[in-house]
């Protein structure tokens, strides 16, 4: 039987030195599911990854992140660039940590707003904050206090600040150990139940960066493969296998009867799908999700390069509608940062001031002046960007020799 690359995946063209496309595309896609998760229940957020496997959008996030760590960061290093490399480094760390703490300063406004609902406050845990802003406020600075929806920034920061170790590793040709640490890291601290420490009930940080670590590892050596022109490999065995598991998780996610995964006798970590600690089977769920589709017509056509055959599935693919789908959630992948914050602000306003149970009318409404409110945003910057090297060029151009 022939695989699903030979017959169904365009073929392999040479690997670009530019932007990934693809990588653009399922960013923006993840960007789309974090903002309908976040904006509440709906129609539409029955058909998010979290309704289908163990994983969900949050680890599409961070593998994502890591990917494209290394294609924005490596060649820099490589091309003996380091103060530059550092300099923009730090800024988009001091970035992400004034981001966060705006995000908090604006659900601290809103919880305190007449109109705002009751259950916001206490949905977002900011019942200790509101009570003792000053005694807590060097635990906001520390990120050791994180309201609820909030939480990913500060593990972003944590895993961002690794990145001149990987950078390091990645230069001297040593991700393999590096990797075989990072997974000896994951494994101890989902046996040992070892998180960073923070405020308020909870026993530690939701997306444990001891634990998260490894998913941000695993996308960065990828994106360090593919900026050395290898390309994800194909083995027939392995994507059946990982079908396989895509196609099971959502039995074993929502069917009745099935053995209590205690009753195993096995360590929580390898059979819990536990989002604090990325449990197993969270990391095999995206892992197999990413292998699947990178070996599938759908990456062609998130790369722009929609397949021969089958004819019907070519047409659908290469129609205006995809391809403008594809281009819009290329835009908002290229703009990760503000288009995530952006939602993020967005969603922190829909729990505070929308009904209790605003019906379908209101939810389309909501999620389609979100979501079109992100794509202005990505837009603006493309454009503003496109001005930029413009302006480069003509300076260039008509600089004195």
């Amino acid at each position: 039987m022939r695989g699903p690359e030979t017959s169904l995946a365009p073929k392999a063209a040479p690997t670009p030195l530019g932007r990934d496309t693809a990588l653009d595309t399922w960013r923006g896609t993840a960007l789309v599911a974090i903002f309908v998760n976040h904006a509440g229940d709906s129609v539409l957020q029955r058909l998010t990854p979290l309704n289908f496997g163990f994983s969900d959008a949050a680890e599409l996030f961070v593998l994502f992140a890591g990917y494209a760590a290394a294609l924005a960061y490596l060649p820099r290093l490589r091309q003996g660039r380091v103060a530059v490399l550092r300099r923009r480094l730090l800024g988009r760390l001091g970035l992400l940590y004034a981001a966060h703490l705006g995000l908090i300063a604006l659900a601290l406004a809103l919880a305190l707003l007449p109109p705002a609902r009751p259950d916001f406050a206490a949905r977002l845990g900011l019942a200790p904050l509101l009570a003792d802003p000053a005694g807590l406020a060097l635990p906001v600075l520390g990120l050791g206090l994180q309201p609820h929806y909030l939480d990913i920034l500060p593990l972003y920061l944590v895993l961002l600040a690794l990145l001149p170790l990987l950078l390091w590793a990645a230069a001297r040709r040593a991700l393999a150990p590096l990797l075989g640490a990072s997974a000896a890291l994951w494994l101890a601290a989902g046996l040992g139940r070892v998180n960073l420490p923070a405020e308020g009930a909870q026993a530690g940080w939701f997306f444990n960066p001891l634990a998260w670590q490894l998913l941000f590892t695993l996308g960065f050596a990828c994106g360090a493969r593919r900026r050395g022109g290898h390309r994800l490999p194909w083995r027939p065995a392995l994507w059946w296998a990982a079908l396989a598991l895509l196609l099971a998780s959502p039995f074993a996610l929502h069917l009745r009867g099935l053995p209590d995964p205690a009753s195993l006798k096995l360590p929580a970590l390898l059979v819990v799908p536990d989002k604090h600690y990325l449990s197993l089977p969270r990391l095999l769920h995206v892992l197999a999700l990413c292998y699947v589709v990178a070996h599938s017509p759908l990456q062609g056509w998130a790369a722009g390069a929609a397949p021969a055959r089958p004819a019907w599935l070519a047409r659908l693919l290469r129609s205006a509608p995809a391809r403008r789908l594809r281009d819009a959630l290329a835009r908002l992948g290229r703009n990760t940062l503000p288009v995530f914050v952006l939602g993020l602000a967005l969603s922190l306003g829909g729990m505070a001031l929308r009904p209790a149970a605003p019906g379908p009318l209101l939810d389309a409404l909501w999620l389609g002046a979100g979501l079109g409110l992100q794509l202005a945003l990505a837009r603006w910057r493309d454009h503003r960007r496109a001005r930029g090297r413009g302006a480069a060029v003509d300076a260039t151009v008509t600089r004195p020799t």
